[in-house]
C-alpha cells in the first residue's frame, strides 16, 4: 500500500493490528545508565535458576513490516480526536499475537464502560480515521 492510496476500514484494521505487532518487535529504548544496579540480583536458593533451555523470543521486524509501521502511524495521526487515537492503539495492541481478536472486554474495564460501547467507538474511530486520511 503506497501513502497516496485509498484505504477502506477492513485493511486499515488488519494494518493496525500488524503495526501493533510490529511495534512489539521493535527494540526497546535506551535506558539511562543511572537506573544500573551495580550488583546483579542473586536468588537465594541454587535451584531457582533456570535450565539452560532456551526459549527463542520474538524476531525483529523487516523493513518492509516497519515502513507498514510508519505508514499506519501517519493514518492513525490524521485523527482529530487523542481519545480515538488511544483506542484505535489500545485495541490494536490488545489484539496483538492474539488469535482471538481485541480483547473487547479488557478494554471497556479500562474505559469504564461496556464492551458494546467500546466496539462501537472504536468502529466510528476507525471509520472516521479511514475518511478524513481518503480526504486528502
Amino acid at each position: 500500500m503506497t501513502p497516496n492510496s485509498t484505504i477502506y476500514a477492513g485493511d486499515f484494521h488488519d494494518m493496525l493490528l500488524l503495526a501493533a505487532e510490529t511495534e512489539r518487535r521493535l527494540p526497546a529504548g535506551q535506558r539511562p545508565q543511572a537506573q544500573a544496579a551495580y550488583w546483579p540480583d542473586m536468588k537465594l536458593d541454587w535451584m531457582s535458576y533456570a535450565d539452560n533451555d532456551v526459549v527463542p523470543g520474538l524476531g525483529f521486524a523487516s523493513a518492509e513490516q516497519v515502513d507498514a509501521y510508519d505508514l499506519c502511524l501517519r493514518i492513525v495521526n490524521v485523527q482529530p480526536i487523542a481519545d480515538a487515537r488511544r483506542l484505535l492503539w489500545a485495541a490494536a495492541h490488545s489484539a496483538a499475537f492474539r488469535t482471538r481478536g481485541i480483547a473487547w472486554g479488557k478494554l471497556a474495564k479500562i474505559r469504564h464502560c461496556d464492551r458494546r460501547k467500546v466496539k462501537r467507538d472504536y468502529e466510528l474511530a476507525l471509520t472516521t480515521t479511514v475518511l478524513a486520511w481518503n480526504a486528502e
